[in-house]
């Protein structure tokens, strides 16, 4: 009933004057910098294609809990290499409801077996990001520009709410005495999209004598079977003091090609009402799902140095607009520490 998709997860973290993870400042050689994070997120409402916001059928509820551990490597003073790994826990919960009446003198025992339960929950590896980012200016203006890869782990990818199949809604409302039964939900609860991405991006930022830091992001990614995206992210940032950096972030995706059909989603015409009163079929909305969304992200938080090798950072983001994605919130908290791995890691930075 909705289309949960996997969020992607920016922890920040200031090291070497760089203000976040995807950054044109990069670690110099030799330096390896580590990042343990947990993101909670939850959702209540969700974005249908048009982008028209509702609240989930049947008081549905979206959780994901998310531990990342995420490290980076100084090569040269100017390339370093990221690896990311997520462990997640998704699941949404929703009232059960009877959606195909039964026959004049059903008994209890009909409606006991035709109950529909769209109630998941999925535990397991994430998609893996592997990146590397080339620094080719750091004054005025530091410019990178960054390759990812992004790989899914064997999950059960997206489907629609009873299925990959069929992918029309004619063929669903054909078939709908045979399809819509407890045993062929299925619906999308995933840990990601179950498909690769590969993005090239343009990172450029500056820092001021006040202390304060801005950046800007643009980049495509090309998605294996899903509809490719560019990205737009502006981020600013402001030292209070010599220990906390306080920052926000606008994120903007948008999809510029179709992506494949993944069944069919059962919506509700009236999402608010109850599940007594759906009368069987006559509240359903069918949707037919592409794997595709747009969204805009709004992230404010701030960094704490606790001492010159270990930074806090904590934050709120919230899914502002978008289509095909939930209306989530996002608290997230990580850890990171930095070391030199290298015996000649403090030699100047090459110019």
């Amino acid at each position: 009933m909705r289309r949960v998709l996997p969020f992607l997860i920016f922890l920040v973290f200031l090291s070497n004057a760089s203000p976040a993870l995807a950054s044109p400042w990069t670690l110099p050689r030799g330096r390896l910098a580590l990042v343990v994070g947990y993101d909670y997120q939850f959702a209540s409402e969700e974005f249908l294609e048009a982008g028209e916001q509702q609240v989930f059928p049947l008081r549905g509820l979206y959780t994901s809990s998310s531990v990342t551990f995420d490290a980076r490597l100084g090569v040269s003073d100017r390339f370093e290499l990221q690896l990311r790994l997520p462990v997640r826990a998704v699941s949404f919960t929703s009232d059960p409801v009877v959606l195909i009446p039964g026959p004049e003198g059903a008994g209890i025992d009909y409606y006991q077996e035709n109950v529909i339960d769209l109630s998941q929950t999925r535990i397991g590896l994430g998609d893996i990001w592997i990146t590397g980012r080339y620094n080719l200016l750091r004054w005025p203006v530091a410019i990178a520009i960054e390759g990812a890869l992004k790989t899914p782990t064997g999950y059960e990818g997206p489907a629609g709410t009873f299925g990959n199949q069929p992918e029309s809604e004619q063929d669903f409302v054909d078939n709908i005495g045979t399809l819509v039964t407890p045993e062929n939900v299925t619906d999308d609860v995933s840990l990601g999209d179950g498909q690769v991405d590969l993005s090239l991006n343009l990172l450029l930022g500056m820092s001021f004598p006040t202390h304060t830091f801005a950046r800007l992001d643009i980049g495509y990614t090309l998605r294996f079977d899903a509809g490719d995206q560019i990205r737009a992210s502006l981020k600013a940032g402001q030292a209070l003091g010599s220990r906390v950096l306080a920052y926000v972030d606008g994120t903007f995706y948008y999809t510029v090609t179709e992506g494949r059909p993944i069944g069919i989603s059962v919506a509700a015409q009236d999402a608010t009402l109850p599940a007594a009163d759906y009368g069987g079929t006559t509240n359903l909305r069918l949707r037919e799902l592409r794997l595709e969304r747009d969204a805009f992200d709004f992230t404010f938080g701030a960094i704490v140095r606790v001492t010159e090798a270990t930074e806090i950072n904590i934050g709120y983001s919230r899914t502002l607009w978008g289509r095909n994605t939930a209306a989530t919130n996002r608290f997230y908290v990580s850890i990171g520490v930095q070391a030199d791995v290298l015996t000649d890691a403090g030699a100047p930075p090459e110019e």
